[in-house]
């Protein structure tokens, strides 16, 4: 199938899952090294993991969704951090397909994500938009 029409088959809401991450001390510290997260002092003194702590995990969703699309190129990314992500517990990344489109012969799809505590409360609202490459 030719990278127009696995474009083409994505419909708009198509469910991307979601993912369980536990935010303990070694997946918040990795993380943080990772990001070369410059506050270290902030983690410890609110036990609340960086900001972008689960923002690495949308494009696993998407290129687990869909295997024989790329998005080598990020267009464009929001992200609205509404709480804390607290270390010791555990979250749940949501995510979807709301608009796709081509613009200048290149495939553009956006997708939005949540992520929520064990309470449903959401923590984070992210949109993102990735261009198709084959």
């Amino acid at each position: 199938m030719s990278l127009e029409e696995e474009f083409a088959a994505i419909p708009i809401g198509f469910d991307l899952g979601e993912v369980e991450i536990v935010l303990d001390e070694k997946t918040v510290g990795d993380r943080a090294a990772v990001t070369q997260w410059q506050a270290l002092g902030v983690i410890e003194k609110f036990k609340a993991a960086p900001p972008g702590q689960t923002i690495e995990i949308h494009p696993r969703m998407q290129f687990a969704k869909f295997t024989g699309l790329r998005s080598a190129i990020w267009a464009k990314s929001e992200h609205e951090f509404l709480k804390p992500l607290k270390m010791g517990s555990t979250v749940i990344i949501r995510g979807r397909v709301v608009d796709k489109y081509i613009k200048r012969g290149r495939f553009y799809r956006v997708s939005e994500f949540e992520t929520v505590d064990e309470n449903g409360e959401i923590l984070m609202r992210s949109r993102e938009t990735g261009i198709h490459v084959e």
